[in-house]
């Protein structure tokens, strides 16, 4: 049930309905060391614990989120990441092709697949963080770049 909740409490995509292939989607920041041309163009904070950010590769033209709790987690799918394109909607998680898996007991932070971000598309990151003894979960979105 929490599973669910997460993947359903991003919301709806308001987007096309068409999608686009890039060599660069869904692969991991690190496939041909787009991390090392990564800026950060927006941090928001979810809670007084937690924040996303919208992470791109200046080199490889790409986008993903990072989501960072400031203290480790203490329980399963605690927090979450998603970017999501505004060209056709594709959107990624953590749990999907590219990123590191949901932040678990013990973790601190997750970070999403890369989806290629080269004008005239824009993405944005979005990050969640359970209500401790909830199925709820805060939610806080960055800018689109």
């Amino acid at each position: 049930m929490i599973l669910a909740a997460i993947i359903t409490s991003f919301g709806t995509n308001d987007h096309p309905a068409y999608a686009e292939n890039h060599s660069y989607d869904g692969k991991s920041p690190y496939y041909n060391n787009c991390d090392d041309s990564a800026v950060t163009k927006d941090k928001k904070w979810i809670d007084s614990v937690s924040y996303v950010e919208l992470k791109y590769s200046t080199s490889c033209k790409t986008a993903w989120a990072k989501v960072t709790i400031t203290k480790k987690a203490t329980s399963y799918y605690e927090a979450d990441a998603r970017i999501v394109r505004n060209t056709d909607g594709k959107a990624l998680t953590c749990d999907g092709s590219g990123g590191n898996g949901a932040v678990n007991k013990g973790q601190t932070s997750c970070y999403t697949g890369m989806v290629y971000d080269y004008a005239p598309r824009k993405s944005q990151a979005q990050g969640k963080h359970a209500i401790p003894n909830s199925d709820a979960y805060k939610v806080a979105k960055t800018i689109w770049y």
